[in-house]
């Protein structure tokens, strides 16, 4: 399976969201699943009505993408970005609306399976 060139690290961005077809810039629609909180990281669709987060804008590129390849999480021939193991294993900063890597996280995948 190829991932889609908006997936890879250099490549073009995806002009509109995949789910809600939202233009680069603009926010997502309420009920888009691809739309993150950005308080908590997660899935903006269905979370606490109550949360103060702010409306996700889209990139035109997945949510998460980008932090893997910046941490090297990537599987597959071609690359494609380990957003499980963003999941599991960077926390969520509220304020810069990014994924970060764990400072003692230096561990590579054949380690951990040790």
């Amino acid at each position: 399976m190829t991932a889609p060139l908006w997936l890879r690290p250099r490549g073009p961005l995806q002009p509109s969201c995949p789910r809600c077809h939202v233009k680069i810039g603009h926010v997502h629609h309420e009920w888009c699943s691809v739309a993150r909180c950005l308080a908590t990281g997660g899935q903006r669709t269905g979370h606490d009505e109550a949360c103060p987060c702010t409306e996700d804008i889209w990139s035109g590129r997945w949510p998460g993408a980008a932090e893997c390849f910046e941490f090297g999480w990537t599987y597959g021939d071609d690359g494609l970005p380990d957003l499980n193991r963003l999941m599991a294993t960077a926390t969520w900063d509220p304020v810069a609306h990014r994924w970060i890597q764990p400072l003692h996280q230096n561990t590579t995948v054949e380690e951990e399976s040790r």
